[in-house]
């Protein structure tokens, strides 16, 4: 039975409560992430390092290169190096920037000691960089539907077998088809609505609660989790948020570090190893 955690919930900054954006789907052919912020650090847990064990290969599913959704990966291989792992992540014809280009930017000397386009030796069972585009992807023979967003810098929302993850996007009504009977949309709930009032540049570019609530409500998913939360909100704000949330979509929730659900509804596929998208040498 496909399990789903939350390791991050926030956006932007890490705080006493929540890791920067990352979350996990445990499947039976492979681990697939979502973003890999500082949550990855939630990994230490030892319910973690016996998952990890049971499985050979994973796949890192990257929104954007926004530092909150990818400050994780150097950890990659204190956590990871066991598994076949693919990177994968926004390729140019959606971000307008070469994979490498941009690892090569944030990896390399002297900012870190092994840069991350040379990772192989790190992953003995193997390690390669995806290139996304929109529509359908294979990664390590798992499908990845990918939807471009508009953001500050383009984002993508991914939907791998029925979860949907949309993160960084204001509320879009093409979101909606995409989600379309999702058994699970994490959707971004960065502001309130008096956030929408005093931030505008904010919500041009990101979502809200009541926004993401509808869209789930839309689209028929079985349930919502609200992430990438602002880390200047206290509980009692968030509380609120979700109350507003839960008034258009009763079974929303909040992420929070460290959340499992069970997945009952997510089919497993066949086992094939196939990859379709661009890999980069």
């Amino acid at each position: 039975m496909p399990r789903f955690f939350v390791l991050g919930s926030a956006g932007w900054i890490p705080t006493p409560q929540r890791q920067t954006s990352c979350y996990l789907l445990e499947t039976r052919r492979s681990l697939v992430f979502f973003d890999l912020g500082t949550g990855v650090s939630r990994l230490h847990d030892p319910m973690f390092k016996e998952l990890i064990a049971r499985h050979r290969r994973a796949v890192i599913l990257l929104s954007h290169w926004h530092h909150d959704h990818i400050e994780g990966l150097p950890m990659m291989p204190f956590f990871l190096s066991n598994l076949e792992v693919a990177l994968a992540v926004p390729g140019p014809s959606i971000t307008g920037f070469r994979a490498a280009e941009v690892l090569g930017r944030y990896g390399g000397k002297p900012l870190l000691p092994t840069p991350l386009l040379d990772l192989d030796s790190k992953f003995p069972a193997g390690f390669s960089v995806v290139e996304l585009h929109a529509g359908t992807n294979k990664v390590l023979g798992e499908t990845i539907q990918v939807l471009p967003q508009p953001h500050s810098d383009p984002s993508i929302a991914f939907r791998v077998r029925d979860v949907t993850y949309v993160t960084d996007t204001k509320d879009r009504p093409e979101t909606v088809e995409f989600a379309r009977k999702s058994a699970l949309l994490i959707h971004d709930a960065w502001l309130d609505r008096a956030g929408v009032e005093a931030e505008p540049a904010d919500a041009a570019v990101h979502g809200t609660a009541e926004g993401a609530a509808r869209i789930a409500h839309e689209a028929g998913v079985k349930d919502l989790v609200l992430g990438h939360l602002n880390p200047a909100y206290d509980a009692a704000r968030l509380d609120r948020m979700l109350f507003e949330a839960a008034t258009i979509f009763p079974k929303a929730v909040l992420a929070a570090d460290m959340l499992a659900l069970k997945l009952e509804e997510v089919a497993e596929e066949a086992p094939d190893p196939a990859s379709t998208a661009a890999q980069v040498s």
